[in-house]
């Protein structure tokens, strides 16, 4: 069997985000699984809009995510070419020339005034719809002092089929396309020419990328066919639509587009890798938490879906939660203390093994690492609010009980958990109490809080002193 490869292709006027990565990852995925080869190519001839630092940051998060390319201009093979267009501007040119030789291309020296003429006339004509490309008719300054353009002459009434792997059968009729440039004056090659020659050169056997790229596939057809070069096999991946049901894009209300934001956030690459994984293909199973090897394992192209894939926000929360907690304790706490706002809690001079046992109290709770600043306030000089005070008077108290509480605290020689438990459940026979009318009472004058982890654990890692002063400060 061939062996399969697949690409990625960038441009940098951009950073990497959820729908890229998407592409990125099925591309991955697909190459892997037939033990193919995973090609990242960076598509970098629209120099205006270049981004600085939009390559690194494709490399450097997809390496962050574990989508490591066989290939790419930091690790190339020589028999591939280049893997940045900017260098590849020769090579174009040449087969740009080609087509001319052959009389499937023509020199065009219109100016944009010109050809917004020739376009008119068309329309008036009937000879063109007005979505279609503007056709070069007239020609007529082709002074060879002049700049031009080289288009791609297009067959007349042709129609042309791919077999795309989501969409089956799709049909283009050339009729429906004008003569496309294919290398501007400038020298630099169109999107639709230089694709095709990079794919070709690259041996690429499948192209996998948005739905947004179909209205470019005859054009490329029409290029392969005219160079007699055997297509890839393409697969044209359904939109991922926000929850209004609109193209996910940093413009549309989605907070957290951007890979590095979650990844400043607080994510795990394994959970963003498991959840952008089942944006737009399904496993067989009911299955939703999957490492990188399980997925490249199971992964088959014949489950791609035909709809669009909605991001779920809450979705990815979960299943960054659920990832949190099938991670070591160790692996744990070495990710999550890197989150806490130290401005705001001093950790400095706190021992490791305290810090330890409190970052572990919120293991099961926390849905991304730095939502640990929101659970650390009882444990640093918390202060009682309003609403936890008014819940506190809804309880029937007696001043014995908070005599009771504080004196007993005091004569603990050992703060520990299991002392703690003790205390709490003498309290509970003695003023015969059980349930939340125990709990809650205790909780929120040894706390200051009405929420929190299990509650004698969490008193000890206050410790006796702070518990005392947070009675005192309510009694």
């Amino acid at each position: 069997m061939e062996k399969f490869r697949l690409r990625y292709a960038p441009s940098p006027t951009g950073y990497l985000h959820i729908g890229n990565t998407r592409t990125a990852l099925m591309n991955y995925l697909f190459a892997k699984h037939y033990n193919g080869d995973f090609i990242l190519r960076i598509e970098d001839t629209d120099i205006e809009r270049n981004v600085d630092g939009a390559i690194d940051s494709q490399f450097d998060n997809m390496k962050w995510l574990g989508i490591l390319p066989d290939e790419s201009f930091r690790n190339p093979k020589k028999d591939f070419g280049k893997y940045m267009q900017s260098e590849k501007f020769e090579v174009y040119q040449n087969y740009a020339n080609i087509l001319l030789k052959q009389g499937k291309a023509y020199k065009c020296y219109c100016t944009s005034e010109e050809l917004e003429k020739d376009r008119e006339m068309q329309l008036a004509k009937g000879i063109i719809a007005p979505q279609y490309n503007r056709k070069c008719l007239s020609n007529k300054n082709n002074d060879e002092t002049k700049p031009f353009n080289i288009r791609f002459k297009v067959p007349d009434n042709k129609l042309y089929r791919i077999n795309d792997l989501v969409r089956g059968n799709v049909e283009f009729n050339s009729k429906e396309i004008g003569d496309f440039v294919i290398l501007k004056s400038n020298g630099i090659a169109t999107y639709n020419f230089a694709v095709v020659i990079d794919d070709y050169d690259m041996k690429i056997t499948h192209v996998v990328r948005g739905e947004e790229h179909i209205s470019n596939t005859p054009r490329q057809c029409m290029i392969y066919e005219a160079f007699g070069w055997q297509e890839p096999l393409f697969c044209h991946l359904t939109l991922i639509v926000d929850e209004t049901k609109k193209k996910l894009s940093k413009r549309s209300g989605n907070a957290m587009f951007f890979i590095s934001q979650y990844k400043e956030q607080g994510y795990l690459p394994e959970a963003i890798f498991n959840y952008i994984s089942l944006l737009g293909w399904s496993p067989k199973s009911e299955q939703e938490i999957f490492s990188k090897e399980e997925l490249i394992k199971i992964f088959d192209e014949k489950r791609f879906s035909k709809s669009p894939s909605t991001f779920d926000m809450i979705k990815m929360k979960w299943i960054n939660s659920q990832w949190i907690k099938k991670i070591s304790d160790d692996d744990y706490i070495k990710f999550v203390i890197n989150f806490i706002d130290e401005n705001k809690f001093e950790i400095k001079n706190k021992k490791d093994n305290w810090i330890r046992s409190v970052l572990l109290l919120f293991k099961k709770e926390l849905e991304f690492a730095s939502q640990i600043n929101d659970h650390l306030d009882i444990f640093f000089n918390k202060k009682i609010d309003d609403k936890t005070k008014n819940i506190l008077a809804e309880f029937n108290i007696k001043k014995d009980l908070i005599v009771f509480l504080e004196e007993e605290l005091k004569k603990i020689v050992e703060f520990n958990e299991e002392n703690i438990k003790t205390l709490i459940n003498s309290i509970g026979k003695k003023f015969e109490l059980k349930g939340r009318d125990l709990f809650m009472p205790v909780r929120i004058f040894t706390t200051l809080s009405e929420h929190g982890p299990e509650l004698a654990k969490t008193i000890s890692l206050i410790g006796k002193e702070q518990v005392i002063l947070n009675i005192n400060s309510i009694k």
